[in-house]
């Protein structure tokens, strides 16, 4: 992976993060249920991808998959 697609991921999974905090803010205002699961969604997809460890794995995954 280059550098640039690593720069791009890591500008992706910040938003993630935002936009998880951000619906989590709302459910606790609001208490709408879709809040709750799309901001724990948000935030899980961080968590699994922000150290970057699990993306090579995945590749390979797909690609012995794929054949």
């Amino acid at each position: 992976m280059d550098k640039n697609k690593k720069e791009i991921l890591k500008l992706i999974l910040t938003l993630n993060f935002l936009l998880g905090m951000f619906n989590l803010y709302l459910f606790s205002q609001s208490f709408l249920l879709f809040n709750l699961l799309v901001g724990s969604a948000n935030i899980g997809v961080w968590v699994f991808f922000r150290d970057m460890k699990l993306i090579p794995i995945l590749a390979r995954y797909n690609k012995r998959n794929n054949h």
